[in-house]
Formats: C-alpha cells, sequence, structure tokens
C-alpha cells in the first residue's frame, strides 16, 4: 500500500523565520534553489537527512543483495516486480485523496522469504512509484521512496533480530516468524509516515501531533498490519509448498485489485452521474428560484410575503408604488396595518378560516397622505422551505378606478339624474325592508306618499321642457327639506315623487307632515322671469292594512293620489278600500286589450333614428299605438304595463315583430337603399324567458325574406339586470341567428362593469332623461359622454334618445356621439308618412 503523504499537496511556507542554511554555492545551491524554494532552514535540513538516510539504506540493501545466490536474486527481482506491478494499480479510495493496494502484501513477503534488504529496495520501489504517480516535484519523488526504504530497512532487521530470538526461546520458527513479522508492521508504519509528516511540519512552522497522526493514520496502519499478517501466511506456505503459491496469490490479487477497481469505477460512475443530475436539479432550482424572484419583484400588481405572525417579509416593488412606502418601512410590519380599519375585520374573517382554501376579496387600502385604495386581494398559502411552516402570499390589484366607476354607475342606477333623488329602484328595495320589517313586527309602522305635480303638463307645454325640469328639481328640493332626516324622497319618474316615512308612531303625524310639504311645494316659484305656482295631490297609505309586497303598498298609494286629483287637487287622500274600483276599470282595459291584438285596433308607427356624423337615416324604432273605439287613444306605457300584468306581452311583442318585419320588407323591396338600415323593436324581461321567442323570430325573418341583421331587438337595461341569469341564453340564440340586440333607457339601471363587456349586445341607447336634461345640468354632459368612452371601449354602437333641441344635438355632435333620435329630428311617422322621408334623406351606407 502506498504511503497516503504521498498524496499530500505541497503547503506554501510562511515567510522563513531564520534564513535556509547556505550549503555552497556549486551544484547543492543551484538544486536548493530549483527544488528547496519554499523549503525553510528546518525542512531543508530534515529533507537533506531523510534523502541521505534513504540512500544509505537503499546501497546498503543493494550490497547485501549482490552477494545473493544467483537464484535467491532472481526470486528477490520477480518479488520486486510484483511489488512494481502491484504498485502501479491501486484502489483509488473513493471522493479522497488516497489510494490502497497490495504491494505492502508483497514486500512484507520479501521481508519473510528473503530478509530486510531484498524488502528494502521493493518498499523503495513501491514509494517511487507512489510518488512518480502522485506528485510532479523532485523532492517528493526522492523524500517517499527514501523514507519507505529506510523504514522497511530498520524494521526488517529488527524483524530479524526478533524472529531469531523467538526461535531461540523455543518458539517454532512458522509461528515465530509470523508473530515477527507482524509486530513489524508498527515501526515500519511509522517510519513511513512521521518523517514525512515532520518534514510538512517544519515546511509550515509546525509541530508534530502523535494525537493527530493516530488519530488521521490509524486505518493506514490497519491496513499495514493487515498485509504483513497475510505476508507472514503466504511465506509459510510458500516454504511448505514452494514458490508456485506467489505466483497463485500474485495472479489472486490482480484480480481481486481488478474486479475492486472495477466495481469502484462502476459505482463511482453513477456517483458522478447522480452528482450531475443533483447539480442540475440544484442548478434549475436556482434559476426558478431567480425566475420566481424576478417575476416577484417586477410583478404589475403589488404582492407581498407574510410569515404566520402576519409580518410582511417580502414586497415587490408594485406594492410599494401601490401603498406609497419603501421597502425598509414595509419589511417587518403587519400586514393588516396596510388596511383601512374598517375592513380589518373582514379581512382576518375571510383569512382566517379553511387554511386549504385561497381567498379572493375585495377591500381598502391607506396609501400614502392617508388616500383610500380599493384593492382586489387573493391570499394563497404555502410551506416555507426555509422552516417548513405555512406562509402566505398577498396580490393586490389596484381596482380604485373601477370602483369609482362602479359607484358612478351605482349611483346613476339609485339616483334620479334630474333632481339627485333617490330613483324607483331604490325606493322598491327599501319599502321591500320596511314591508318586511312590518309583517315580522307589528309596531314597525311606515306610511308611503304618492305625490303627484298638478298640471305639470301644461308646463312643459307653454314653458318648455327647460322650464318643467327646473320645477321638477325645485320640488325635489323641496320635499328633500321638508322631510326627517331618516325618511326617503324618490322620483319614480316624470312628475310622479314617493315619501317613505318609517318609524311612524300615529297617522296623524304623518297627515300633517303631508299637509305641510303640499304648502312647501306649492309655494310660488319664478323660472325664467315666470311666475310658476306648483300644485301637487298626495296619496297616503299605512303600514297597518298588512301589506305583504310593494306593489300592493305603491298601488294603493296611487289609487290615493289619484282621489286627490279626483277631488280637486291640490289636497291630501288617504287610501280607501273602496278606491279599489279603479282595479275593475283596469282589468276592464286588459280584455279590451285581448281583443285589440287581434281585432286591428293596434297600429305601429315608426321613429327614425339617424346617424349624427353625417346626418342620415341608419334605422327605425317600431312603437305601438292603440286607438280604443270608446276611450280613444291609450298611452304606450298604459297598455304596455297592461299587457305585461296580464300576460299578453307575448302576443304583443310577436305582433309588432311581424308587423314591422313585414313594413320593412316592403321598404326594402320599394327601395334597395335601404337594406342596411335597421328595424329596432322593443321587447319585455317577459318575452326573454318565453322560449317561443327566438323560434318566432326566426320563423318571421324566413317567411319575409328579411335578413336577421336589419331587425334589432331593444330591450331596458333594468329589465336586462334584473333577469340576467334566464335572459341570457335567449341572448346568446338571437345573436346566433344573426338578430342585434340593444340595451334601451341605459343609465337608469345599474350594469355591472364584470357583465356588461360579455354581454352579446350591439348597441347603448342613452336614457332621454340624461339628454333632455344636457342643458341645465352640465353633469349630464359628463354622463353622457363617460357612457359614450364605455361603449367606445367594449366596441358598442351609442345612441341618444329624446333629442328636441339644436343644443342638445350640437353637444352629442361635439361629444361624438355615433347616432339618435328624437322629436327635433322626427316625430314618429305612420308608414305612408315614411315614404317621403326615404325619398329625401340620405341613407347610410355599410
Amino acid at each position: 500500500m502506498s504511503s497516503p503523504l504521498a498524496h499530500a499537496p505541497s503547503s506554501p511556507a510562511p515567510a522563513p523565520d531564520e534564513p535556509a542554511t547556505p550549503v555552497d554555492r556549486g551544484l547543492l545551491a543551484r538544486f536548493a534553489q530549483r527544488h528547496l524554494f519554499d523549503y525553510n532552514a528546518a525542512a531543508t535540513r530534515l529533507w537533506l537527512l531523510i534523502a541521505l538516510s534513504g540512500t544509505v539504506a537503499a546501497a546498503y540493501s543493494v550490497l547485501k543483495l549482490v552477494a545473493l545466490p544467483e537464484q535467491k536474486l532472481v526470486e528477490v527481482a520477480i518479488g520486486t516486480v510484483l511489488v512494481v506491478l502491484a504498485a502501479c494499480f491501486p484502489v483509488h479510495i473513493p471522493r479522497t485523496k488516497y489510494s490502497i493496494g497490495v504491494a505492502d502484501m508483497f514486500v512484507f513477503a520479501l521481508l519473510a522469504l528473503h530478509g530486510a534488504p531484498a524488502a528494502a529496495l521493493a518498499a523503495g520501489a513501491e514509494g517511487l512509484v507512489g510518488a512518480l504517480r502522485t506528485s510532479r516535484r523532485l523532492t517528493s519523488r526522492v523524500s517517499t521512496p527514501a523514507t519507505a526504504t529506510l523504514a522497511m530497512l530498520l524494521s526488517g532487521l529488527g524483524f530479524e533480530a526478533l524472529h531469531g530470538a523467538l526461535v531461540g526461546a523455543g518458539w517454532p520458527a512458522s509461528p515465530s516468524g509470523l508473530a515477527a513479522l507482524c509486530l513489524t508492521a508498527f515501526p515500519y508504519f511509522a517510519g513511513t509516515t512521521l518523517p514525512l509528516l515532520a518534514l510538512m511540519a517544519a515546511k509550515n512552522g509546525a509541530r508534530v501531533s502523535l494525537r493527530d497522526w493516530a488519530q488521521s493514520y490509524a486505518w493506514f496502519f490497519a491496513i499495514v498490519l493487515f498485509s504483513a499478517t497475510v505476508a507472514g501466511i503466504l511465506a509459510m506456505n510458500a516454504r511448505q509448498f514452494g514458490p508456485t503459491v506467489i505466483g497463485v496469490t500474485a495472479a489472486a490479487a490482480a484480480a481481486v485489485v481488478a474486479s475492486v477497481r472495477a466495481s469502484l469505477r462502476r459505482h463511482e460512475a453513477e456517483h458522478e452521474a447522480q452528482e450531475a443530475r443533483i447539480a442540475t436539479a440544484q442548478r434549475e432550482a436556482v434559476i426558478n428560484q431567480l425566475r420566481f424572484t424576478a417575476s416577484f419583484m417586477h410583478a404589475a400588481i403589488g404582492m407581498a410575503i407574510v410569515r404566520t405572525d402576519g409580518c410582511i417579509h417580502q414586497v415587490n416593488q408594485a406594492l410599494c408604488k401601490l401603498v406609497g412606502s419603501d421597502e425598509r418601512a414595509l419589511l417587518g410590519r403587519r400586514f393588516d396595518e396596510l388596511l383601512h380599519p374598517g375592513d380589518a375585520e373582514l379581512f382576518h374573517r375571510r383569512t382566517d378560516g379553511d387554511a386549504s382554501k385561497a381567498v379572493a376579496i375585495e377591500l381598502r387600502c391607506c396609501g400614502a397622505g392617508g388616500e383610500v385604495i380599493w384593492v382586489s386581494l387573493h391570499c394563497g398559502r404555502y410551506i416555507d422551505p426555509a422552516d417548513d411552516r405555512s406562509g402566505l402570499i398577498y396580490q393586490l390589484h389596484d381596482i380604485t378606478s373601477r370602483r369609482l366607476a362602479e359607484r358612478e354607475l351605482q349611483h346613476i342606477a339609485y339616483h334620479d339624474s334630474l333632481t339627485d333623488l333617490a330613483n324607483r329602484n331604490c325606493f322598491n328595495e327599501r319599502l321591500a325592508v320596511a314591508v318586511e320589517r312590518s309583517r315580522i313586527d307589528v309596531k314597525c309602522r311606515f306610511v308611503v306618499m304618492f305625490l303627484d305635480l298638478d298640471h305639470f303638463k301644461k308646463v312643459n307645454d307653454s314653458l318648455g321642457h327647460v322650464a318643467g325640469n327646473t320645477l321638477l328639481r325645485a320640488v325635489a328640493r323641496r320635499l328633500a327639506e321638508g322631510v326627517r332626516p331618516n325618511d326617503l324622497v324618490a322620483r319614480l319618474g316624470g312628475d310622479e315623487f314617493a315619501i317613505l316615512l318609517e318609524h311612524v308612531l300615529d297617522l296623524d303625524g304623518a297627515l300633517l307632515l303631508a299637509q305641510r310639504l303640499l304648502q312647501t311645494v306649492s309655494a310660488p316659484l319664478l323660472i325664467n322671469g315666470t311666475e310658476v305656482l306648483p300644485g301637487a295631490s298626495i296619496g297616503i297609505t299605512f303600514s297597518d292594512l298588512g301589506y305583504r309586497t310593494t306593489d300592493e303598498v305603491l298601488r294603493d298609494a296611487d289609487l290615493a293620489m289619484y282621489a286627490a286629483k279626483a277631488n280637486g287637487r291640490q289636497r291630501v287622500a288617504l287610501f280607501e278600500s273602496s278606491m279599489h274600483h279603479r282595479i275593475a276599470e283596469k282589468l276592464a282595459l286588459e280584455s279590451d286589450l285581448r281583443h285589440a291584438i287581434g281585432d286591428g285596433q293596434l297600429s305601429l308607427v315608426y321613429q327614425p333614428l339617424f346617424e349624427l356624423q353625417p346626418h342620415r337615416l341608419s334605422g327605425f324604432e317600431a312603437l305601438a299605438r292603440w286607438v280604443h273605439p270608446e276611450r280613444g287613444s291609450i298611452s304606450p306605457e298604459v297598455f304596455v304595463a297592461l299587457a305585461e300584468e296580464s300576460g299578453r306581452i307575448e302576443a304583443l311583442t310577436h305582433w309588432v315583430i311581424d308587423q314591422a318585419a313585414s313594413q320593412m320588407t316592403q321598404w326594402c323591396a320599394d327601395h334597395p337603399q335601404l337594406a342596411h338600415v335597421d328595424m329596432h323593436v322593443n321587447i319585455s324581461g317577459r318575452d326573454l324567458t318565453n322560449s317561443a321567442l327566438v323560434p318566432h323570430v326566426q320563423e318571421v325573418l324566413q317567411r319575409y325574406g328579411l335578413p336577421a341583421c336589419q331587425l334589432t331587438l331593444e330591450i331596458t337595461e333594468t329589465t336586462l339586470m334584473g333577469k340576467l341569469s334566464v335572459a341570457l341564453d335567449a341572448l346568446q340564440a338571437l345573436r346566433k341567428v344573426g338578430v342585434k340586440i340593444s340595451i334601451d333607457d341605459f343609465g337608469t339601471g345599474y350594469s355591472s362593469l364584470a357583465y356588461l363587456g360579455t354581454l352579446p349586445i350591439d348597441s347603448l341607447k342613452i336614457d332621454r332623461s340624461f339628454v333632455m336634461s344636457m342643458d341645465v345640468q352640465p353633469q349630464n354632459v359628463e354622463i353622457v359622454r363617460a357612457v359614450l368612452n364605455l361603449g367606445r371601449s367594449l366596441g358598442k354602437k351609442v345612441i341618444a334618445e329624446g333629442i328636441e333641441t339644436a343644443a342638445q344635438l350640437a353637444t352629442l355632435k361635439d361629444i361624438g356621439v355615433h347616432a339618435g333620435q328624437g322629436y327635433l329630428l322626427s316625430r314618429p311617422l305612420r308608414p305612408e308618412q315614411v315614404i317621403p322621408l326615404l325619398e329625401t334623406t340620405a341613407i347610410v351606407a355599410a
């Protein structure tokens, strides 16, 4: 076995504490300068001593061997060759600097068979082969074999003396030789390791620690002892059975070494492959970590990694920018400190639940300077690889602009654009709560007042719609100022108002309040230099009548209001059960409507739609009219509502679609340039829930040969959003047919932006209330502009309704509204009145 010190790297020596000993300035000085340049004086002297001693030992061994018989010399030479061959093929210990081999076994065998000189030369040869294999420095190639030669010579002489002493003491020759050989292993081990360790220590200016030597090289001694033991056994067999045993042993040792080397190479190759795979995996992990870090730090949305104690561990740049703080100020801070105090409880309630579920919630954060930031927060859990504990990853997306837009739309949905009072939707929801509360607890009494202005139409007709709007705003202001802070005042539409009084102790107080409101509303008002004396009629009903629905409440309050008008106007009337005779009249009218649809009492008029820039005809809206043989003209608002209530709306809608498609087909046949003009037909929410609507539309289009793209079905925003879940399938089916869809009266309902972009619609019709009040309410111009921008962003056409003045038309053109309709452009026309329009008006092209 080669000495482990033959593989030890040469360490650079520290600055020598004394100059190297000057030898002479001849050959030795040049040798020292070339090969001993990093040796200090002590190391140089020790190296020279080792080299000289090893040379003397080698010379002594050679002189002793020369005297041997030729046969012995041949055996020694063969043994030395076996030692050299074994030294050339050591077994490298994987992942160390050391190697082991079987050369020492043959060295000890030569010692046992041929004496110390033969073993010394063989040990020197083994040391030289090991040094040549592991080091390029001449100093190592000299010191290693010299140490081995000297150590084996001295150990071998000791072996011979000990063997002779044991034989002389009466021990058998073979056991005494084996025992002496084993005892020789230690001095040989010490002689080959300690001098070289001392040389290395001298180079480094250190001292040799025998304890460290014993702990570090005990394994080497064990192998040397094992080699000596095997060699002793081998020598005994060789003396008994002849030198052939040596050859067989050498062959067996070669086979063992070859097998071990092959096995170790295979295992080392597998280990290297495994290490390569591990390195690749580690490299991928590092790359993935770098990718995650890059994506985390440079993500467009705010992200934070939060420990289980709620403190922020890591944040990205987007979050710092979102909350207006730098990274150092955020790290270690509790995450919930970033939230608005009003949302902290909601946050903890949602995030402290099931740990396996992701959390998505919209809440408020506090930015720099205290401004409120709405965010969509997504929370996911993960296992922190640092300590195997659960952590949290928060993603915060700024939705402030969306929230503001939805708040504005919600305000529009629940407030009247003209008066900024609550609208019908808001009033109905609040009234529904009051009705339900009263059903549960009769002590929770409420009163509803239904107010309608007297002779309001005269104001509109004489002073114009602008004056009428001014009057409505003044009345709204007076009503809002005349009630208690918690009472609700709403404009239901037109000149109709409703007031909800909750927590009413007695009806007499409500009647007194109604009288005061009537006096307040009736106070004179100056509009554009003209004094106007508003008048109003108020109908009252109260919860003691045991209402179950809001419709019942409004119905009876409306009946009471009509009773007040019937009694001379400008007065208050309390609902009485006798007022229900009006319901009987209503039922009669419903019966008449049922016959009117089939008896030809209904007809259609067509209001043109125009592109605003340039001005040209783009379509028609079909409007139903009913001339009752006894009652005369019935308002569409009346009979359409009756049709919906009586279940005749489907038949009415089918009739209108059929008549409108027939008329459009006839016009297109007479005027081919109308091929790109479409016909608008209004449908109700009940129509969308009727499974016969889509087949009927298909049948009508096929019967008249009208292209589906020339038919547009309109549905009001409030109706659509109220029946969205059931209407979506019908809308999708109509779009597959090719029919266009338009949202009518847009702005009066509440359309969630989350749904509006996905609905299969083609156009938005801005409600007339916004258009007609643009002249006096600049904010309505911005509302129209907002709807137009929304339509553009969604790819929808925007149509303005109720254009009645040139100023309104000019404003709409400046804003960029696509199309419009109204009395300024054209009133609804009978079919025969449309022909001159087609002959004189430019028509939109594809």
